[in-house]
């Protein structure tokens, strides 16, 4: 059931109506609530809803028992949690891929006993309720979650239905304090949420999809075509798995809205950073917030006696666990071997910290002409270690990049009407990067016909440019 098709449509005005006029108080809301994301997981994966009640009771058991523990007690517990959590998750996500690689060290000794791989079905959501869970055991652990939710709260924090699939990850406090009280329905946040799901549709259907009209092509291809356009390629994927992924974020977070939940940001107008730490504070910031908390922050303070190298170490394990976390493949643990390296030159000159500063002013300053393209064009050929089928496409797609063709003109089709909607995508965000969604405040304060105008263009936008619903890119991690 995808947050854009029509059956994800009538599922949530059944629950939005139970939700408000059967919801007589907090405990009969959250029960519609745990209800609707079991009945709209069990819609992608209902074969393994047991293993996600399973692995939520387990969680919480064991969350009582790190906070009723002390000392040894309270980290034995811990560590028994996370290894749980843990074990499932490499089960499913990773133990064909060190069967493979095992397999493939026999065959350097000159050894021709393989072990055999597993048919294992890939639970959808995993990585994202995984870390969530984990999330809250260290959230115990270090009395930041001062008071534990009963089974009914958490069971929801972990598979609540807008997050189970493609995040945000959100924290445990801030999450299990929307459920405490009753919600009522607001109309001002009704509309506000309705507005951020239509720019998410916009951003998914007009713009990611149609992109993939392109770019799907072009890479089964790519072998036949020239520098300059596999550079296109890269640029325009980078776009593609933005506006997909930050559409799925909208499109979730305008969903909580409506039903009186507020979920962390997962984006904050990634494709105008102007270096690699700004990109990283502005992209998938749910993902890279649990990462810099619970691995990067004490991996600094274990390495402080190394200095900036010490930093080094940290940063590059932290990638290497962003890169993991993506699949179990080597074009995506190299993907944040390469994210880690890009930092060290921020590193060694003392400016990784360093916050940039953002007038937001529609005309862009000098620092922001050059910073903004340098940072833009890293990252889309960094994405290229995401798209790719494995480390060979990667190696021949670059060096298909880095070759005398790429001064060639493109050899590739590539419709221009597509590109007029990329570039009114970005012109909205860029005039309205400061709000928290870039429609957020449009013509706020112009007249009532100008402003509604507006929304009616993008709703035609959506039904003309519409595809046959496609999966979300992060739904598969």
């Amino acid at each position: 059931m995808l947050l854009n098709s029509y059956s994800f449509i009538a599922f949530f005005i059944v629950l939005f109506f139970c939700y408000y006029l059967l919801g007589k108080n907090t405990k009969i809301q959250n029960i519609i609530l745990l209800i609707g994301s079991y009945i709209f997981y069990s819609s992608w994966s209902w074969e393994f809803l047991s293993l996600l009640i399973l692995s939520t009771v387990v969680t919480f058991f064991i969350g009582n028992k790190i906070k009723s523990s002390e000392g040894k007690t309270k980290v034995r517990w811990l560590r028994l949690g996370v290894f749980l959590v843990l074990i499932q998750l490499l089960y499913f996500k990773y133990f064909n891929f060190f069967i493979e690689n095992f397999n493939d060290l026999l065959k350097i000794f000159g050894l021709k006993n393989e072990l055999k791989l597993l048919k294992i079905i890939f639970p959808i959501g995993i990585s994202f309720y995984s870390f969530r869970m984990i999330g809250y055991l260290l959230d115990i652990k270090n009395n930041k979650l001062k008071e534990i939710p009963n089974l009914l709260d958490y069971s929801i924090f972990v598979a609540f239905f807008p997050c189970i699939i493609a995040g945000p990850i959100d924290r445990a406090t801030p999450f299990l304090n929307n459920l405490k009280i009753k919600r009522e329905f607001s109309s001002t946040q009704f509309t506000d949420g309705l507005k951020q799901i239509l720019w998410g549709l916009f951003k998914k259907l007009v713009v990611a999809d149609n992109i993939a009209t392109i770019t799907t092509p072009l890479f089964e291809s790519y072998h036949t075509l020239n520098g300059s356009t596999l550079f296109i390629g890269a640029v325009l994927y980078f776009i593609q798995l933005y506006s997909d992924f930050s559409g799925y974020t909208d499109m979730a977070i305008g969903i909580s809205k409506i039903l009186g939940i507020k979920i962390q940001p997962n984006f904050n107008y990634p494709l105008f950073a102007q270096n690699v730490a700004d990109y990283w504070r502005r992209w998938h910031i749910s993902l890279t917030s649990w990462l810099t908390e619970y691995v990067f922050t004490p991996l600094s303070i274990n390495f402080r006696d190394y200095d900036k190298y010490g930093l080094i170490m940290a940063i590059m394990i932290n990638f290497l666990v962003v890169g993991f976390w993506h699949g179990a493949e080597w074009h995506y643990i190299f993907h944040g071997l390469v994210s880690g390296i890009m930092f060290i030159p921020l590193i060694l000159k003392g400016k990784m910290n360093k916050k940039i500063k953002s007038e937001n002013k529609i005309i862009p300053s000098k620092e922001e002409l050059i910073n903004i393209p340098i940072t833009f064009t890293l990252f889309s050929l960094l994405m290229i270690l995401f798209f790719v089928k494995d480390m060979e496409m990667a190696v021949n797609y670059y060096k298909g990049i880095f070759s005398f063709s790429f001064f060639q003109l493109p050899n590739f089709p590539i419709q221009k009407e597509i590109i007029l909607l990329i570039l009114f995508m970005l012109l909205i965000e860029w005039a309205n990067r400061g709000k928290e969604y870039a429609i957020k405040e449009v013509l706020v304060g112009k007249n009532v016909v100008l402003r509604w105008g507006f929304y009616y263009v993008l709703v035609f936008l959506v039904f003309l440019f519409y595809i046959a619903p496609k999966g979300f890119i992060y739904a598969q991690f």
